[in-house]
């Protein structure tokens, strides 16, 4: 088995380990997982009628241009020195922090 990954039974596949900087966009795309998974349990149990309050919402907004803004500069380091996972962590992570801010927005003009 090589040291830099390893070779599945069946085919010519070569599946490379993850290195630092992927497990670290990993972390970014966990993180914007659990910022959208609050905005929506926010939404979802407030009570109809009852606006979701302007502060949280900018704050969520906030959180989620800067993981999306922390994933593309993560796809510039594991583009250079990780793997392929790291760089499609670093993509998911991007596009679900700015469709994150777009289902803030949504959710607040919704209210």
């Amino acid at each position: 088995m090589p040291e830099d990954g390893f070779k599945l039974p069946f085919g010519n596949l070569h599946i490379p380990r993850p290195k630092k900087w992927d497990l670290v966009a990993f972390a970014a795309l966990v993180a914007v997982g659990v910022v959208s998974a609050v905005n929506l349990a926010a939404a979802t149990n407030k009570t109809p009628g009852q606006s979701l309050s302007g502060n949280f919402t900018l704050l969520i907004v906030l959180a989620q241009l800067a993981i999306a803004s922390i994933s593309l500069l993560l796809l510039g380091k594991t583009a250079k020195t990780g793997t392929i996972w790291g760089n499609l962590a670093a993509v998911a992570g991007m596009l679900a922090g700015v469709s994150g801010v777009l289902l803030a927005a949504a959710l607040w003009t919704a209210a």
